[in-house]
């Protein structure tokens, strides 16, 4: 059963609340291209911990951040270095290892080369605005009996739930289903329509990786890592084919939706007039 209109109500009024008062962002302070980070933003950026932060900074695989009084600023290259070492990690290599690895690069190579690839690599392109609420509020836009609810949100990675905090990862989007809700659509419908989008734009990107994996493959061989006079063009390339990704979903989903509405707009008025010939 969807939200009755009250809770329908109840979620817009409150949404716009409660992005009125939390802020929208990442609590991170602008400054030119660079982006500061307090430690629990470092690590909720990075999908790792703050526990995970300090360890790798006690054995010297990420460097300390700048203090300003008592409190540790990090930058745009912590959080690069920090997404490499968690996903050397997670292939299985040791601690030792990666000190080696960046050791290394730092004394004899172009390691800023390396986590240029990487940054390039793991940019997110998609929206990084969240807004961080008490989880308490969250009976106010969904209602109290909301477990299910919140799980979808979970699932499809528009909220987290973080001890006594919720964050809204995507608060464009859910202030588009607050106007949507307006017309009578419910939570659980939009919900629907978000998770069939997400899975065929998933497939799409699926396919465009696998075409620079497969390019790079055939070219020099499985298990090629760029040298260091490479990096800079395998870099651009990815950035290209991202691009590539971004323009031709966009402009072919803009003119589907120009195909499709026209042709259910014809559907619905040829069925109109004729029922009133009947």
């Amino acid at each position: 059963m969807g939200f009755l209109p009250e809770i329908t109500f109840g979620f817009g009024s409150a949404l716009r609340r409660v992005v009125d008062v939390y802020p929208v962002g990442r609590r991170a302070a602008e400054v030119g291209s660079s982006v500061e980070y307090r430690i629990d933003d470092l690590a909720r950026e990075a999908k790792t911990t703050t526990r995970n932060v300090r360890a790798y900074q006690e054995r010297g695989l990420l460097p300390p951040p700048t203090l300003r009084g008592r409190v540790g600023i990090y930058d745009d290259d912590h959080l690069t270095r920090l997404k490499v070492i968690d996903s050397l990690l997670q292939r299985g290599f040791t601690s030792a290892h990666i000190a080696d690895f960046l050791s290394g690069w730092e004394q004899g190579k172009d390691l800023g080369e390396i986590l240029g690839l990487q940054e390039i690599v793991t940019r997110k392109w998609s929206s990084v605005e969240t807004t961080v609420i008490p989880l308490d509020l969250i009976a106010q836009f969904l209602g109290e009996d909301n477990d299910h609810i919140v799980a979808r949100l979970t699932e499809a990675k528009l909220i987290t739930i973080d001890g006594d905090q919720c964050t809204i990862l995507d608060p464009t989007l859910l202030e588009v289903f607050v106007d949507l809700s307006q017309y009578g659509f419910t939570l659980e419908e939009l919900l629907d329509q978000h998770e069939r989008t997400a899975s065929k734009m998933n497939d799409i990107a699926e396919s465009m990786v696998g075409s620079v994996t497969d390019h790079l493959a055939a070219k020099h061989g499985p298990g090629w890592l760029p040298k260091s006079g490479e990096i800079a063009e395998t870099s651009e390339m990815f950035e290209k084919m991202r691009s590539l990704a971004m323009k031709s979903a966009q402009a072919e989903l803009a003119r589907a939706l120009d195909r499709v509405q026209e042709q259910a707009l014809d559907d619905y008025l040829s069925q109109t007039l004729a029922r009133q010939n009947e």
